[in-house]
């Protein structure tokens, strides 16, 4: 993956250098500086990112420098560094469900089409890093999958694999993650109890919440008191 970043020291070389146009001439003095100007600016940015080659997939540089990054370049990138190139195409996307996965994973038996989908809402919540070791979890059960392996889930094979990506590219890719604070922090529906219990039930879903049972104890009833900004955005069943 090839990236390519303005900098503004790399910017000010410009400005600095010794040799640089005179500006106060006519057009043709700006279109040379123009020239110059945008071969400097390609030689500074290439040189400044000269070191990427040896970063881990999950330095600290990287948050700095694609914060954002896109999953298919990475999906390919990953693909021919870790599984030999062996993963075909796949329908990879960010959805905007909301639910405590990170990522999954979908195989359709009867049509044999995979999907990844990645957590969009809850990824926004956090580092970089977590975006690439989701990725690279859904590719190691996609590749069981090719393989076809047993252990489909986080058995041996999977470890294995986990355990091998993690040793080549530095990340620390696991079973599970701990996200619950990030994934609570996404319950935008509040209700409050108008009676006596004064509850307060957060969620997911614009459901209202409420028992028979909290109605015989309490005999309050739950006021929407808070709702998302962005109502398009899906939730869980």
């Amino acid at each position: 993956m090839g990236l390519f970043l303005s900098t503004s020291d790399s910017s000010s070389e410009y400005y600095t250098a010794p040799n640089s146009p005179d500006l106060s001439f006519n057009n043709q003095s700006n279109e040379n500086f123009t020239s110059w100007a945008h071969e400097k600016h390609s030689v500074a940015c290439q040189t400044d990112l000269s070191f990427q080659t040896d970063l881990s997939v999950v330095d600290p540089y990287w948050e700095v420098l694609d914060p954002k990054p896109d999953i298919h370049v990475l999906f390919e990138e990953f693909n021919a560094k870790f599984f030999g190139g062996q993963l075909p195409p796949i329908e990879l996307k960010w959805s905007n469900r909301l639910c405590i996965d990170t990522g999954v994973f979908i195989h359709d038996d009867k049509t044999g089409i995979c999907k990844i989908h990645l957590n969009k809402p809850l990824l926004d919540l956090r580092a970089r890093k977590d975006t690439v070791q989701t990725l690279l979890h859904e590719m190691i059960h996609y590749y069981q999958r090719l393989r076809g392996t047993h252990d489909l889930e986080h058995g041996a094979t999977f470890q294995y694999h986990m355990k091998r990506i993690n040793r080549e590219s530095g990340a620390n890719i696991t079973i599970y993650h701990d996200f619950i604070q990030e994934y609570e922090s996404l319950k935008r529906h509040w209700w409050k109890c108008n009676g006596p219990c004064q509850q307060v039930v957060k969620r997911l879903m614009n459901r209202t919440p409420g028992t028979k049972a909290h109605k015989r104890k309490c005999g309050g009833d739950f006021i929407k008191i808070q709702e998302p900004e962005n109502k398009r955005m899906r939730t869980d069943p």
